[in-house]
C-alpha cells in the first residue's frame, strides 16, 4: 500500500504544478490539513477540500509563478516524505523566492492525503515524518 501512497502523492504535486485542480483535490480527504508554506509561517492551518480550494484559486492573486519540484519521494509507510525545491514568483512586486532545500510530508489513510506539510527547514522535515536527521 505504501507505494501507492507515494504515486497518489506525486500524481498530486504534478497536478498542483499544471492548476489541475479536480486532479489535485480528488487524493484529499475530505477533513484533509493542508500547511503550505506561508500558513506554516504564519502558524495557520486550511481544514477541509474546501478552503484548500480557496487555498489554491488564491494563489494567482498573489503569484505570477509557484510550483514545487519534487525531486526524491520517500516511501514510510503512511508518510510519504518528499524532498526538493520550489520556486515562486510574486504578482505585483515581481519578488523571486527559491527554496533549493524544500520538502514536504504528507501522511495518507485509506487512500487518502489527511494532512501534508510543506516546509523549509529539512531537519524539521524529517523530525515530522518521524526520521531523527537527514542522512
Amino acid at each position: 500500500m505504501s507505494r501507492q501512497n507515494v504515486e497518489l502523492v506525486r500524481r498530486m504535486h504534478q497536478a498542483f504544478n499544471r492548476r489541475d485542480t479536480e486532479t489535485f483535490l480528488a487524493p484529499l480527504d475530505p477533513d484533509v490539513e493542508w500547511v503550505p508554506m506561508m500558513a506554516r509561517l504564519e502558524g495557520a492551518v486550511y481544514r477541509g477540500r474546501a478552503e484548500v480550494e480557496r487555498w489554491l484559486a488564491g494563489l494567482d492573486h498573489d503569484w505570477e509563478e509557484l510550483r514545487t519540484e519534487p525531486r526524491e519521494f520517500r516511501d514510510l509507510g503512511d508518510v510519504v516524505l518528499i524532498l526538493g525545491s520550489w520556486h515562486a514568483r510574486a504578482r505585483t512586486s515581481g519578488l523571486v523566492l527559491d527554496a533549493e532545500l524544500g520538502a514536504w510530508v504528507a501522511q495518507v489513510r485509506d487512500g487518502k492525503v489527511v494532512r501534508q506539510e510543506t516546509f523549509t527547514d529539512r531537519a524539521q522535515a524529517f523530525e515530522s515524518a518521524g526520521l531523527t536527521r537527514p542522512p
